[in-house]
């Protein structure tokens, strides 16, 4: 299959092909790897693994899932993140995966609200680290307090459906009022919000994604890191139940099997950086952003790890936000990576925003209309929970 026959079935674009309807459903909403989207068990009791089942939905790098928790009460526990999982050629300042630890913290605070609990959070209990490590300290500590008077968050109808929508969006344009309701339906905590629909801005933003789509690629160590976590079929998907697979960009079906038997080949053969998949993944990406209706972005002031977890809540709930208003969003993070190969292209984005010098952009997302797609796979609960 050549890349722009791929390229047609991943996206919205592509040719309508007349198949049986046994090979057009969403086969994929049936693998145990997807159950946790349906919430916890209904004779599950432990309030601890009930906040857990849906902190773990929570969006975060790669689909990485770098959480581990240590149980300290029946009501408290400890939030570290796990040092196997992190991202070193694509994020090696681990500044995205302490953003996914903020992300982990808003699902289960807004959880914890449905079952009539406060999650008091400490962050940095043992004393915050600098952004050049990653020591083997907790995030955060949290305990878990009954109340009565507790209401649940309006969000947290929104965290079974809520999820980074790699589909082309539609064309269909944002009212101004929905974007700026995103920004007013979150504490943003001294943070920034940004965004834009303004095609002036939009099209040389969604050509300098693209172009970072390359850089990334380009480098053989980062791209063999991103193909590590690509998950090539649903066998794939129930053995590690973490990462990304072509579902994950709305491909179902028959479309599905033709993209995963005739185009993706092997992971030796993906780690190439030449290889079709490397190219058709970098003409997705240019397909996604010119796509876009809006992007939106966070910006602080300072970057400490600090920042980097709270940025990840208020990303979160936006995130949910999103969702509650009918509105795909997804994370476009290459143009944001640490690494020197990125450095000029990242300088001249932050000056197409218009960034004040040495503040920093965190999250960069776009957002439009699109069908939902399946859900990324989650580990169970207790996978997370330190022996």
């Amino acid at each position: 299959m050549q890349r722009r026959d791929f390229i047609k079935i991943m996206t919205a674009g592509g040719t309508t092909l007349l198949v049986p309807s046994a090979l057009t459903g969403c086969d994929t909403k049936q693998l145990e790897a997807l159950e946790g989207w349906n919430g916890p068990s209904s004779d599950q009791q432990d309030i601890r693994i009930l906040v857990l089942s849906y902190a773990v939905l929570a969006a975060n790098p790669h689909n990485k899932q770098p959480w581990l928790i240590r149980m300290k009460s029946n009501l408290a526990f400890d939030l570290y993140v796990d040092r196997e999982r992190l991202l070193p050629e694509t994020d090696p300042p681990a500044r995205q995966i302490h953003i996914g630890q903020g992300t982990f913290l808003e699902n289960l605070a807004i959880a914890a609200t449905h079952y009539g609990y406060r999650a008091h959070i400490t962050y940095f209990p043992q004393g915050m680290y600098s952004n050049t490590t990653v020591e083997v300290k907790p995030v955060a500590s949290i305990e878990l307090q009954a109340d009565t008077q507790v209401s649940q968050d309006p969000l947290f109808d929104y965290l079974l459906q809520r999820q980074s929508n790699k589909r082309a969006y539609t064309d269909r344009p944002i009212s101004a009022s929905s974007l700026q309701q995103m920004g007013q339906s979150v504490d943003l905590q001294g943070y920034t919000y940004q965004f834009t629909q303004e095609a002036a801005l939009r099209e040389p933003m969604a050509e300098q994604l693209g172009k970072a789509m390359e850089i990334e690629t380009a480098g053989v160590a980062r791209h063999v890191e991103s193909m590590w976590m690509f998950r090539f079929n649903d066998e794939e998907v129930e053995r590690y139940r973490d990462g990304f697979s072509v579902a994950n960009s709305g491909v179902t079906g028959f479309k599905k099997f033709m993209a995963e038997t005739f185009f993706l080949g092997t992971r030796e053969e993906s780690f190439k950086v030449d290889s079709s998949m490397a190219r058709a993944g970098i003409d997705l990406t240019y397909e996604q952003a010119r796509s876009a209706a809006a992007f939106g972005w966070l910006i602080s002031k300072t970057n400490t790890r600090l920042d980097q977890v709270k940025i990840g809540r208020v990303y979160e709930r936006l995130n949910l936000e999103a969702t509650r208003l009918g509105l795909a969003m997804h994370p476009m993070s290459q143009i944001l990576e640490e690494y020197e190969d990125m450095a000029l292209l990242q300088r001249d984005h932050l000056k197409l925003l218009n960034v004040p010098p040495g503040h920093t952009v965190q999250m960069l997302f776009r957002l439009g209309y699109a069908e939902p797609v399946i859900h990324s796979p989650r580990r169970l609960p207790q996978d997370f929970i330190l022996g």
